[in-house]
């Protein structure tokens, strides 16, 4: 006899970090959503098989690497039809959280576009929308949670939507970032969040987060874990154990520091430790 199919599985969470958004996997072996419409902003990305999906008065499919986007109130229809697996990652963004993307963005709510396609074939936007999701779910720190949802969104925004907002260009801007560097210099072993960052510096989280990559070549995120590496070597040389050295300088926990530990030297924490012992 042939094997059964596999049950169906969907994940539903929150990320604390991003308020106002759902966070979906899926991975459906058989099913069909009957017409419908959603209050929130819907994009799916589809990693393996895929679905069909009518929308607009169109009927598509939606295959592995592509991404589908459905504005607030848009009624569209999905089925497995031909393919015998759908894997799929879905952001659901409800008015809090694309209140707080305009602001981000400085831009007048009201004025957030929309989109005028439901599928994109864009690997890179793609690729960036599945990293992003799979941080929530893994131990990437607030910051880059909060910083990888607002880039993607603005790319997306800028590439695909009906009137591309008007996003301001990266400067010198130094003594915003300078004013940003040493809040994260003084803070690196809190849980740095993007709006304390773009308030210590007195500019537009989006405005910051570009401006902070064009001064210190490294995205505000990435220097935070900079600064927590460089005083966990500090600390591992010193003979302190890697558990408590992970908690010391802000990590999740010790493998979140031995990942980006290794990422980073090339060696792991330990390693590193036994050799400076």
């Amino acid at each position: 006899m042939p094997p059964a199919p596999a049950a169906n599985r969907c994940d539903l969470w929150a990320d604390s970090g991003l308020p106002g958004v759902l966070l979906m996997h899926a991975d459906f072996t058989s099913q069909d959503f009957a017409p419908h419409v959603h209050d929130e902003l819907v994009i799916a990305v589809t990693e393996e098989g895929g679905a069909e999906f009518d929308s607009r008065g169109i009927h598509d499919l939606a295959e592995a690497g592509t991404t589908l986007v459905f504005n607030p109130g848009e009624p569209h229809a999905g089925r497995m039809g031909r393919s015998a697996r759908w894997r799929y990652r879905a952001f659901y963004l409800d008015d809090r959280a694309l209140a707080r993307l305009a602001a981000d963005l400085e831009v007048p709510a009201a004025l957030l576009p929309g989109f005028c396609s439901n599928k994109l074939r864009d690997p890179a936007i793609t690729r960036a929308l599945q990293a992003l999701h799979e941080a929530t779910g893994r131990d990437a720190s607030l910051l880059a949670r909060q910083s990888g949802l607002l880039l993607a969104l603005a790319e997306l925004y800028r590439r695909y939507g009906s009137a591309p907002p008007r996003l301001p260009q990266a400067g010198a801007e130094r003594s915003g970032v300078g004013r940003a560097a040493a809040y994260l210099q003084a803070h690196y072993a809190e849980p740095v969040g993007l709006d304390a960052l773009a308030a210590a510096a007195g500019m537009s989280a989006f405005h910051l987060t570009r401006c902070f990559k064009k001064q210190h070549g490294l995205p505000p995120h990435a220097y935070l874990t900079q600064l927590r590496l460089r005083q966990a070597r500090r600390l591992l040389a010193r003979g302190q154990g890697l558990a408590e050295t992970a908690a010391a300088v802000g990590f999740y926990d010790q493998s979140a520091l031995s990942r980006h530990f290794k990422k980073v030297y090339g060696v792991t924490p330990g390693q590193y430790a036994r050799a400076v012992a």
